[in-house]
């Protein structure tokens, strides 16, 4: 079976509606939303957006721009593709799009990109891609590879399927080890997983403080998914899982509720989320902050000291960092 992957840009406020949109499309099979890594803010102009405000990081604040790639089991029919998002577009008066399959020196925000995936064994590319991770108390391995750690270790198994937060990259392995220093003299009841991928720190979290009650979110329904699934293949029964819309908001943004937070996201997001974070976590306990380049821990940590945090530890590994914060309201 032909796979093939369509991919266009959109503003932040119609992320949503768009990814339910295309989900009716002909030869459907599955979407995601990311980040664009083209931070040239000039591209961004077909999109109204002149007067974005960048940091000193070259990132957009709060990310106004995404990618959907959606991914169809056929060849797309990009005349109909174009007329439906462009019928989309024209009702919510935004940019339509275009199509050129030729070459072009110059990008422009409101085309389409098509591309035929070349096939692969997937499950055997992902099983390379994601081996054994041995880090501190914990062992993380796949469905693909035998349970063989010591009984000293923390078993963790994560699917070999999942894309993100497998514990292979740098910024979840400095959690974990925030996680194993946290746990040397500290006990947390309320934690919460923000932005919870697949759910790896979460249940890294309940299975050392095995009484604790876990809330995970996450922007992406997809990674609700994964972390419903990794949670049933670690024997772990919660219910607290959860979309960061408005709907579910009120589930779990309680004044002064958590006692340990992880938010393992961007600079960007972590910057915006700080006055958040202040009202959900209880006095003299601990926010984790990942996904930083060692470059933004110094600025992270003075824009949190505004909202009542002072730092804890810091943790650093091939250029990336987690920060332990304590909050002293």
């Amino acid at each position: 079976m032909d796979l093939w992957s369509v991919r266009f840009e959109i503003q932040d406020k119609f992320k949503n509606i768009f990814s339910e949109y295309v989900e009716d499309f002909e030869g459907y099979i599955s979407s995601s939303l990311f980040v664009n890594e083209d931070k040239d803010k000039k591209k961004y102009t077909n999109f109204y957006l002149n007067n974005i405000a960048t940091n000193k990081f070259g990132e957009f604040h709060q990310n106004q721009i995404w990618v959907l790639e959606m991914f169809l089991n056929q060849k797309p029919d990009i005349i109909t593709i174009i007329r439906k998002l462009n019928y989309l577009a024209k009702e919510l008066n935004t940019t339509e799009y275009f199509f050129n399959d030729h070459p072009r020196k110059d990008k422009y925000s409101n085309r389409l990109n098509v591309s035929k995936i070349v096939q692969k064994n997937w499950i055997k590319y992902n099983r390379k891609s994601f081996p054994i991770i041995n880090i501190d108390n914990f062992y993380i391995y796949g469905l693909h590879n035998s349970k063989n750690c010591s009984i000293s270790k923390i078993p963790i198994k994560i699917e070999a399927s999942t894309a993100f937060g497998t514990g292979s990259h740098e910024t979840t392995k400095c959690c974990l080890k925030a996680l194993t220093f946290i746990s040397r003299f500290a006990k947390s009841s309320q934690i919460l997983d923000y932005g919870c991928g697949t759910g790896i720190l979460g249940i890294s979290s309940k299975k050392i403080f095995k009484k604790s009650e876990v809330t995970f979110v996450d922007i992406d329904k997809n990674a609700v998914k994964l972390t419903k699934e990794n949670l049933k293949l670690n024997n772990i029964v919660l219910n607290n899982v959860y979309l960061t819309n408005s709907f579910y908001s009120n589930k779990y943004t309680k004044k002064q509720f958590y006692d340990l937070i992880f938010a393992n996201i961007l600079f960007g997001p972590l910057k915006k989320l700080a006055p958040l974070y202040s009202l959900i976590i209880k006095p003299n306990s601990f926010l984790i902050l990942s996904g930083l380049l060692n470059e933004q821990i110094p600025y992270i940590i003075n824009w949190y000291n505004k909202y009542g945090f002072k730092k804890r530890k810091i943790f650093s590994l091939n250029g990336w960092g987690s920060i332990i914060l304590i909050s002293n309201q």
